[in-house]
């Protein structure tokens, strides 16, 4: 039994104060001690090291697992009129390692190499990377060879000062200042020939989200965009539109039809009417299709809006239809029924809304998606809904560090690739088979990351014109705080020649995150 004094859930009402108020100058006390205590462990860098020590341990071991194997061959120099089984190779790229930063000497004697020696030696403060790769020989009637090669030296990748695989990490101040580095320093920028760079975060619309936007003056009233990124993947964004024509548009003929509904489909040329689309999704009835787009059949607004794109779409009745009329608007004229009902296959399944899935049987999935596309349209269209606004904060992403790296190593990496089958192929051409270290360039990562980092050119050395420039800078060491907030500064990607002054006004979500009173030019810091 309880005595009156307790309380149910164990605790004594004695020892509580009812009387007891605690006042707003202790509760801002408290707060602002909370508020010191997470910046004395986390500091005011530490997006730019969790970025990096993700790029080092995930995102690096994900890219080369996700490369395919070099297939190779031998092939026949002189034609001696017999035929000759080939001898297949394959080379897999498998466990990376990263070791901690080194240089080596010029009589070839590694050594560790700290912040401050990279900097007074203009070197590159980096880590060498190896790889396992397992080299696998087949021949037609004969049982494989498989050799493994261990840690394989392919590269170096900067490190950034004071993260996981820093030779600072973990030291306490008397170990830092016998290095001569400062303890107020925090880190978070990289030392590439001897000159301190910080990687500017890059700002971008976040993917794998539908916005819808109304059009001035245009053949549409409305349209729906859905930017589809597969997440850690090589492959490109595919975008998806679902439009709504504006009154009279799309012909005088089709006016008198209603506001119809299209889809724009990426890899074929011609808008597609979005109920054909469900259609070929194999969705035929259609109940089946109105189930997907309108979720209250006691809606006769929505009902009677989607009526149009019914009545443009009722020749046609059944999937193969619906896929060879996708297909004869994207495959190359003169090819079969068959071939253009695959290749629209192909592209329903692979590049149109990747990020639902690419495999097979993801077309209900990718019917749903696609019917809440059309959905949010009808809302804003009948102005139950607000439109959605691009500079609204929600609605940008930020790219670290982390995913900056990961698409510049993802570049250089297939580039290695190709110079590994290039040169083991000219071997092969020669001897019949090929020594593996002598195939892997070493500067191809190495150099393509120095460069990038050196010039702020990011992107392939080979196609500069198509880089970002500015994305990586000289730290500014004119002040501690001019240092800090170059270190948390962001870049909205805005041309300087744009006419367009919404995106350079202050939106009201930046309040209490972005610091916009930073620099003329556009730059703001994130404090």
């Amino acid at each position: 039994m309880l005595t009156d004094d307790e309380d149910p859930r164990g605790r004594n009402d004695s020892f509580v104060d009812d009387d007891m108020e605690i006042t707003g100058d202790l509760w801002q006390e408290a707060c602002w001690i909370i508020i010191s205590a997470y910046f004395d462990e986390k500091g005011l860098v530490r997006q730019q090291l969790d970025s990096f020590d993700e790029f080092i341990q995930m995102s690096v071991q994900r890219i080369v697992e996700d490369s395919p194997p070099v297939e190779l061959q031998t092939e026949s120099q002189h034609y001696t009129g017999e035929i000759e089984i080939p001898t297949k190779f394959s080379l897999k790229f498998e466990q990376i390692y990263l070791s901690k930063p080194t240089h080596w000497e010029k009589d070839g004697a590694p050594a560790p190499m700290m912040p401050n020696e990279a900097r007074l030696r203009n070197l590159t403060y980096s880590a060498p990377l190896y790889v396992d790769i397992t080299k696998t020989v087949s021949r037609e009637g004969e049982e494989s060879r498989t050799s493994k090669y261990e840690k394989v030296f392919i590269g170096k990748i900067p490190i950034m000062l004071r993260s996981t695989y820093c030779l600072l990490n973990g030291l306490n101040d008397r170990d830092l200042t016998d290095l001569n580095e400062c303890p107020m320093d925090p880190g978070g920028y990289f030392i590439i020939n001897g000159s301190e760079k910080v990687l500017i975060a890059q700002e971008k619309m976040a993917t794998n989200t539908v916005y819808v936007f109304s059009v001035k003056d245009g053949k549409y009233a409305y349209k729906a965009e859905c930017r589809s990124c597969l997440e850690h993947s090589s492959r490109p964004t595919s975008t998806v539109w679902v439009n709504m024509f504006a009154r009279g548009g799309g012909g005088a003929k089709k006016s008198v039809m209603g506001q119809r509904i299209i889809a724009i489909l990426p890899y074929i040329k011609q808008e597609i009417p979005i109920m054909i689309v469900f259609r070929a999704l194999g969705f035929v009835a259609d109940r089946d299709i109105l189930d997907h787009i309108i979720y209250d059949f006691d809606d006769p607004e929505m009902m009677e809006m989607v009526k149009p794109s019914l009545d443009e779409a009722f020749v046609i009745q059944e999937q193969n239809v619906a896929l060879n009329f996708i297909g004869a608007r994207g495959a190359r004229p003169g090819v079969t029924k068959e071939k253009r009902i695959k290749y629209a296959k192909e592209i329903l399944q692979k590049e149109m809304l990747p990020h639902v899935g690419i495999s097979d049987f993801c077309e209900t999935k990718k019917a749903f998606y696609l019917g809440y596309m059309v959905h949010r349209l009808l809302l804003a269209a009948l102005g139950r809904r607000e439109l959605d606004d691009r500079d609204h904060y929600g609605n940008k992403r930020l790219d670290l560090a982390g995913p900056l790296l990961s698409l510049l190593f993802r570049g250089l990496f297939r580039n290695l690739l190709k110079e590994v089958r290039i040169m083991a192929q000219k071997y092969i051409n020669k001897s019949g088979d090929f020594n593996l270290e002598l195939c892997v360039r070493t500067s191809i990562i190495t150099k393509g990351l120095q460069y990038s980092l050196a010039t702020g050119n990011w992107g392939d050395q080979k196609k500069a014109h198509q880089s970002r420039a500015g994305v990586s800078q000289v730290l500014n060491r004119l002040t501690y705080a001019a240092s800090l907030s170059h270190l948390r500064r962001l870049n909205s990607p805005i041309g300087r020649e744009g006419k367009l002054a919404k995106p350079r006004q202050l939106h009201n979500t930046l309040w209490g995150m972005i610091c916009p009173l930073k620099h003329p030019k556009d730059k703001r810091s994130v404090w």
